[in-house]
Formats: C-alpha cells, sequence, structure tokens
C-alpha cells in the first residue's frame, strides 16, 4: 500500500512476478497466457534482473520436472520474458558501465559490498519501519507489527494443508512458495542491508497460498452451527486488527516521508534566498539529488571533479576547501543538523 505509488522497482517486481507464476499455472498454455508469463517476467527482470532470474530459475525447473507444467510453450514464454527484460538492462550495462560484470560490480560497491550477511533477522525487525536499514544494528521492531509474520507462519501453512487433495491448485502453491523463497534469498544471504520493500515479490507471492488459508478458516467458521457467530465475529476482529496495525504504520511512515520532503523544500527555499539558482550545481553529503530537484540545480555525485556552488550537509562538517564558504543553517526542519555553504 505504501510503495505502490513510489518509484520504487519492487512493487512492480512484485505484481510481474505474481502474474508470470499465476498465468504459467493455466491449465492449458495458450498464447494468451504465454504472453502473460513472458510479459510479466520481462516487467520483473527490467525492474531487478536479479529477482528476474530467482523467478524464472524455479519456472524452467518446474517445466523440466513437473510433468503437469512440461510444456515447451511454458518454457519459452519464461526463457523468452526473461531474456526481454535482461536485455535493455545488459545493454546499458556495457554502454555506461563497460560491461556486465563491471555493472554487477557497482552495483556490489554501492550495496556496500555484496557478501555473506546476517540479514534475516533484520527482515523481520525493519518490518515497521524504517524504510531503509543501513546499518541495521540496534534496529528493533514493535511487538505489534509482528502480527504480519504470524499470520504468514499460520496462514501460508494452513492454506497448503487445506488445499492437499487438489493436487493442481496444492502443487500451484508450492510452486508460488518455492519463487517466493527464492526471491528472498539474496536479500537475507548477501545483501548487507535492508528494506521493507525488498520481500514485496515474496509477500505477493505468499499472499496467495495464504488467501487459501483465510478461506479454509472462513468454511470452518461456516460448519460450526451452534457458534457460527462468536467464531465469525473473531474472525472479523483479527482482520480489523491486521488493517488497524497496517494503515497505522503506512501513517506514520507516511508522516516522516511528507516531513523529509519538506526539508527538502526548506533547503531549497534557502539555497534561492542565497542567490542559487538555475544553472547551479549541488553537493552535499545525503540526499543529493532530491535536494538538488527541489532547487533546480543539477547534482554533482561524490568525488566529482568541479566544485558544486553550494553545498548541503546534515549532521556533519564540509569539507576543507568549503570550510570558508558562506555557512547559513536551514530552520524549522523536521530532521535537525541541515546546514548550507554556499561558495562566495
Amino acid at each position: 500500500m505504501f510503495y505502490a505509488n513510489a518509484a520504487m522497482p519492487n512493487h512492480y517486481t512484485a505484481m510481474g512476478a505474481t502474474g508470470a507464476v499465476g498465468l504459467f499455472l493455466h491449465r492449458r498454455p495458450t498464447a494468451r497466457t504465454c504472453a502473460g508469463v513472458a510479459g510479466g517476467l520481462a516487467l520483473a527482470t527490467l525492474m531487478r534482473p536479479n529477482d528476474g532470474a530467482a523467478v524464472a530459475g524455479p519456472l524452467l525447473l518446474a517445466t523440466a520436472l513437473v510433468p503437469r507444467w512440461r510444456s515447451g510453450a511454458r518454457a519459452a514464454a519464461a526463457l523468452t520474458g526473461f531474456a526481454a527484460g535482461f536485455l535493455p538492462w545488459a545493454v546499458e550495462a556495457h554502454v555506461r558501465f563497460g560491461g556486465v560484470r563491471e555493472r554487477l560490480n557497482a552495483a556490489s560497491e554501492v550495496q556496500g559490498g555484496l557478501r555473506l550477511t546476517d540479514s534475516a533477522l533484520h527482515l523481520f525487525t525493519v518490518i515497521d519501519g524504517p524504510l531503509l536499514c543501513r546499518p541495521c544494528s540496534g534496529d528493533g521492531v514493535r511487538p505489534i507489527a509482528l502480527e504480519w509474520w504470524l499470520l504468514l507462519a499460520v496462514l501460508v501453512p494452513l492454506g497448503l494443508w487445506s488445499v492437499r487433495g487438489l493436487r493442481r491448485t496444492a502443487t500451484g502453491g508450492l510452486l508460488a512458495v518455492a519463487i517466493g523463497v527464492s526471491v528472498a534469498l539474496p536479500y537475507v544471504l548477501v545483501v548487507p542491508y535492508t528494506a521493507p520493500r525488498f520481500l514485496l515479490p515474496t509477500h505477493a507471492l505468499l499472499s496467495v497460498p495464504a488467501a487459501f488459508g483465510v478461506l479454509a478458516v472462513v468454511r470452518a467458521v461456516r460448519r460450526r452451527t451452534r457458534r457460527r457467530a462468536l467464531a465469525a465475529g473473531a474472525l472479523v476482529l483479527v482482520l480489523a486488527a491486521h488493517l488497524t496495525v497496517q494503515l497505522t504504520m503506512v501513517s506514520s511512515n507516511h508522516h516522516i516521508q511528507e516531513s523529509a520532503r519538506r526539508d527538502w523544500a526548506r533547503v531549497a527555499d534557502v539555497l534561492h534566498e542565497q542567490g542559487v539558482r538555475a544553472p547551479c550545481r549541488l553537493g552535499g553529503n545525503t540526499s543529493v539529488i532530491p535536494l538538488a530537484y527541489a532547487a533546480d540545480c543539477e547534482p554533482l555525485p561524490h568525488g566529482a571533479d568541479r566544485q558544486p556552488d553550494a553545498l548541503v550537509m546534515r549532521s556533519a562538517p564540509p569539507p576543507a576547501w568549503a570550510r570558508s564558504w558562506t555557512r547559513v543553517p536551514v530552520p524549522d526542519t523536521y530532521s535537525s543538523g541541515w546546514v548550507v555553504y554556499v561558495r562566495p
């Protein structure tokens, strides 16, 4: 809900992956379903190639190992979709970075070096924020936020158990779980920081067997004729509590993000008051790109050869070459410590 309108790849990866898996499970592969599989995988791979590979790999294994899914059309759709998403990414890698390996190395450097990590615990604690946990040491979790994991831990196994007699549905549910785990593994094992959005594709795929679990609970409630009203009321209360927790966390994170964006506007106002206007170059130690956008300036990356027209520092001193510049603290900010340095 929170990420749906954000410029983040994970929501679109989740939708593409879930659509691809759902259409892959269609009883008979048709031109439309295969096009849907390819389109969903292309979207997921274009947004996040590692996520696309984590979806395409199990689908291809399924076509080879599961007789009911053994189909050249399914395999071709998965391969075509992955290739269609990966090709633009690979072309950009060669144009901008000099090759795929170079782009992967650059991505690893930006992430702080991909390596075996202990991010699994942090993926549990980050469910209630922060939106970017980097570093995650000392991050806790509100007990009430753990209801998300508790519901998944109960509903997913219950859902799989409830459809155990329906072979096609049961194997489809298992495939969704397997691919959800496959997508999550890189973030659990090798990414040294985390964010709630990393597991959006996993949550989307697990929602299918979880929905089976909800239906199983509803059917059980209907069968209890004597205590049907009490059981139905309890189910409604659980769902209402879940929605309340989720909406509360959405509201709190929305407030944080809205306040942070107002800080960017205040920084831009100070820059304009100091005569920093387009065309201008802006540097800083954090949030340089959104700050430059708000101020209508060009963002200068860290280590650029040129000096900026202004620096925006937060809770940090300026570099030695900017210490003589005009120093202007930014007033009335949500996050403290914003200071603008303007070149004479």
